[in-house]
């Protein structure tokens, strides 16, 4: 299983859809407990909508793109700021700064494909802080499945968290949800 993180979905960098890969050791289920990891400096947290692939996808045009997408899940992906900027400044890979232990949050539950029409709605501490929507974005999620298939095989059961516009600064002690289509599907403590 891939998780693939689109960068450019709420910017004008590139033609094309942008993004990184985690191992899936990232992967924090269960509505577990973020542990800030020690360390690693600043980290900062981004709401996801997440798509759940359902088919074996090669050089798939966007037309039938979306044959592939399972269900809609909620995420939350955990970012090493000051590593990230350290690594972009120095040409590096990003992996330290992204891909460390239970960096992206998934939630358990998976709604139909249209749920992600109605977007989702970011909190912390039961206080509002982000919104989106699938019409902010500038790569539709059917142009995402069929780039994607453009550079790689994607396989059942890959997880394409579609990118977020707001990253916040995270702090032990506070709560976060992700709501989507009116039900949530994450809510765990920062540790």
């Amino acid at each position: 299983m891939k998780l693939i993180n689109i960068i450019n979905n709420y910017s004008a960098e590139g033609e094309n859809p942008q993004f990184y890969l985690k191992a899936d050791t990232a992967l924090l289920r269960n509505n577990d407990a973020f542990y800030i990891p020690n360390g690693m400096g600043r980290i900062v947290a981004r709401p996801h909508i997440v798509l759940k692939n359902a088919r074996l996808a090669k050089c798939l045009s966007e037309r039938f793109a979306s044959r592939c997408i399972d269900g809609v899940m909620a995420g939350v992906t955990f970012t090493a700021a000051d590593k990230l900027a350290k690594a972009k400044e120095a040409g590096l890979p990003w992996d330290e700064a992204v891909g460390f232990d239970h960096s992206s949050a998934l939630s358990l539950d998976m709604l139909p494909r249209d749920a992600m029409l109605e977007g989702a709605v970011f909190y912390v501490n039961d206080v509002e802080r982000a919104r989106l929507s699938i019409s902010d974005m500038r790569f539709s999620p059917d142009r995402v499945i069929s780039y994607l298939s453009e550079c790689m095989t994607l396989r059942i059961g890959d997880l394409i968290y579609l990118g977020s516009k707001d990253e916040f600064e995270v702090v032990a002690g506070d709560n976060f949800k992700v709501v989507v289509a009116g039900k949530v599907l994450l809510n765990f403590d920062i540790k």
